[in-house]
């Protein structure tokens, strides 16, 4: 079973840069707060590695967001997030 997604491993990697761009870091800073190589974050921006849950946990931190923050924009991204869980998690972020 193939379990590829180029389309998400892009997905993915556009919102890492965002975030991270929008969050005021270089790849070095990130890294470093994720305890992570700079290599590493580099990879997951230019889609040539998958974060595990770990470096996702790993990075989130290192960015000050949580896990479901990064998700629900890739979800968004994707096309593949559902409606309901989207109004949802909305209104958790806001409060």
């Amino acid at each position: 079973m193939d379990r590829s997604n180029s389309a998400l491993v892009a997905a993915f990697a556009e919102v890492l840069r965002e975030r991270r761009e929008h969050a005021g870091l270089t790849q070095e800073e990130l890294a470093e707060r994720a305890d992570v190589s700079v290599r590493f974050i580099s990879f997951l921006e230019t889609g040539r590695r998958q974060p595990s849950l770990s470096a996702l946990a790993a990075v989130s931190k290192g960015l000050g967001l949580p896990m479901s923050a990064l998700i629900l924009a890739l979800e968004r991204r994707n096309g593949s997030g559902s409606p309901a869980v989207e109004q949802r998690s909305s209104r958790e972020a806001e409060a």
